[in-house]
C-alpha cells in the first residue's frame, strides 16, 4: 500500500521522532475532572486544526477475495489554546468509505463522531451505508457450526481445511454444482443515531440511540451458477426445517439503550486504561420491524503499558458476550453490536477470530476474546506526515452457545497470528493482520484496532 500525504486542511505541527515532554498541560474542562490527559506521546504529535488522511483499500480477504477502494477520514483536532485539545481524541471525524471486492461485495458508507458537542458534556454519534455482500457466508446457526464442515454432496465426509472444502463445494456433476452452499445475496440499508452524555467527571456515559436498517436476503437454490443448477443451500435447508425465520429479509428497526465506563488515555490508540460497555437493544414492531426480539452484550477491554519509552509495548485484552433472543431473524444472530459499534458481526474474520471465515461460528449465545502486544517500534516525520509503525503478535478465542445456561470448557475456537500496523497522524490505524486457524488462514487490510 503506498501512504499519500494528508489531502489538506489547516497546516498541523509535528514533532520529531524524540519522544520528548510537551509543553505544560491546562487543567480540563469542569465536567471532565477525572479524565487524564492525552499521553505525551500523542500529544507531541497530534496536529492542530482541521485535516483528512485518504487510505487505498487495497487488500484482501478469505471472504471477499481483492478489496478495492478507498477510505477518507476528516479530523477537527481544535487548537491548542483550547484545553479539548489534552483531553479529546478529537472534536469531530467524518470517515467516508467507498469499497469493492472482486467477489462482489460492495460497501459504501459515513460514520460521523462529534464528542463534547459545543464544549458540552454530549455526544453525537451517526452512521449511514449501503452494505452489499454478495456470496455472505451462512455455515449455520447454534452449536451445530462449531463442528468440522460438511455438505451433503460428500455424505459422511468432513473436511479439516477451509480450502479443501471449497474447492470441493466447487465441483460439477450431472449438471448440479453446490458451488453457494454455504452462500446467500444480502443487501443491506443501515442507519444509526447515538447521543451520549459524560459524567463522574468524564468516565461514565450513558447511551440512547436508534438503527433504521432493512435487509434484503436472496437465496441460490434452483439458480444456476456457471451453467449449472445449485442444489438445496444450507440457509434454505434450516428454513425448511423451520431452524430460522425471515428467510427472504426484513426491517431491523431498533431502540437501544447503553452505557460506557471508560478511563482510556486516547481512543484510537490506547496505551492504559479500562473500557466497559453494556448494550441492550430491542426491536420495534411500532417503527416497522418485522418481528419481536431482543439483544444485549457485554464488552470489558483493558490496556497496561509494560513499556513506555521511545519504543512502546502495550498489552491489550478484550472480551466480549453477545446474547440474542426472542424472534430473532437469521440475519441479526450474527450482531456483536456495542456503543459506538455497529457493523461487527459473527465469529470469524478480522474483529473477532482472525484465520477464520467471516461469521464461521453465528449462535445466540457468541463470546469472544481477544489478546495483543502492540509493540510500537519508533516514529518518524514524511512530508509533514507523522507515522508510528507497530507489530502485534495476537491471540483470539471464540465459541457460541444455543443457550447462555448451555456454557462448556470444550470446543473453543483459537486462533493467532501476526500484524504490522502504521499510526498515521496518530489517530489513523492501518492494519494488516495476518491469522491462522485449525481451517486455514486469512489475511486482512482495515483501518483501525480490531478493539
Amino acid at each position: 500500500m503506498v501512504v499519500p500525504p494528508a489531502l489538506g486542511g489547516e497546516a498541523g505541527t509535528t514533532a520529531s521522532s524524540e519522544f520528548r515532554q510537551v509543553e505544560t498541560v491546562p487543567p480540563p474542562p469542569a465536567f471532565l475532572y477525572n479524565r487524564p490527559p492525552l499521553p505525551d506521546q500523542i500529544l507531541q504529535d497530534k496536529r492542530q486544526g482541521r485535516y483528512a488522511t485518504g487510505i487505498p483499500i487495497i487488500g484482501t480477504d478469505p471472504d471477499n477475495g481483492i478489496w478495492y477502494g478507498a477510505q477518507v477520514q476528516w479530523y477537527d483536532d481544535g487548537r491548542k489554546d483550547s484545553p479539548f485539545f489534552y483531553y479529546a481524541p478529537y472534536r469531530k471525524r467524518i470517515t467516508v468509505n467507498v469499497g469493492r471486492a472482486t467477489e462482489g461485495t460492495q460497501d459504501y458508507w459515513v460514520d460521523y463522531d462529534q464528542p463534547y458537542v459545543a464544549d458540552t458534556p454530549w455526544r453525537v454519534r451517526g452512521f449511514g451505508g449501503y452494505l452489499e455482500h454478495k456470496f455472505q457466508r451462512y455455515f449455520g446457526i447454534g452449536e451445530s457450526t462449531l463442528g468440522k464442515l460438511s455438505f451433503p454432496g460428500l455424505p459422511g465426509v468432513s473436511f479439516d481445511r477451509a480450502e479443501d472444502y471449497f474447492n470441493h463445494l466447487s465441483d460439477n456433476s450431472n449438471g448440479t454444482t453446490f458451488a453457494r452452499y454455504n452462500a446467500y445475496d444480502r443487501r443491506q440499508l443501515l442507519f444509526t443515531g447515538d447521543l451520549e452524555r459524560d459524567y463522574l467527571g468524564g468516565v461514565l456515559r450513558p447511551l440512547v440511540g436508534l438503527q433504521i436498517s432493512h435487509v434484503d436476503a436472496r437465496d441460490y437454490t434452483g439458480k444456476t451458477v456457471n451453467g449449472y443448477v445449485e442444489q438445496e443451500t444450507k440457509l434454505h435447508t434450516d428454513f425448511r426445517n423451520g431452524s430460522i425465520r425471515d428467510f427472504e429479509g426484513g426491517w431491523l428497526n431498533l431502540a437501544r439503550v447503553g452505557l460506557t465506563y471508560d478511563t482510556r488515555d486516547y481512543e484510537p490508540d490506547p496505551t492504559s486504561g479500562v473500557l466497559g460497555q453494556l448494550l441492550a437493544e430491542g426491536s420495534m414492531q411500532w417503527m416497522g420491524a418485522d418481528s419481536r426480539w431482543g439483544h444485549f452484550s457485554a464488552t470489558g477491554q483493558y490496556f497496561y503499558p509494560l513499556v513506555l519509552e521511545k519504543t512502546r509495548l502495550i498489552l491489550a485484552t478484550n472480551a466480549v458476550y453477545s446474547n440474542s433472543f426472542g424472534g430473532v431473524p437469521f440475519f441479526a444472530y450474527p450482531s456483536m453490536n456495542a456503543p459506538g459499534v455497529y457493523t461487527k458481526e459473527g465469529l470469524g474474520g478480522f474483529r473477532t477470530l482472525r484465520g477464520f471465515y467471516g461469521e464461521r461460528f453465528v449462535g445466540p449465545v457468541q463470546i469472544q476474546g481477544n489478546l495483543e502486544l502492540r509493540w510500537t517500534v519508533g516514529s518518524f516525520t514524511i512530508l509533514n506526515q507523522n507515522l508510528r509503525p507497530m507489530f502485534v503478535p495476537f491471540l483470539d478465542l471464540g465459541r457460541v452457545f444455543d443457550k447462555s445456561d448451555r456454557f462448556s470448557f470444550d470446543k473453543w475456537q483459537p486462533t493467532g497470528g501476526l500484524a504490522f500496523r502504521l499510526a498515521w497522524n496518530v489517530a489513523t490505524i492501518v492494519s494488516f493482520d495476518l491469522g491462522f486457524s485449525r481451517e486455514g488462514y486469512g489475511f486482512y487490510m482495515e483501518t483501525g484496532h480490531p478493539f
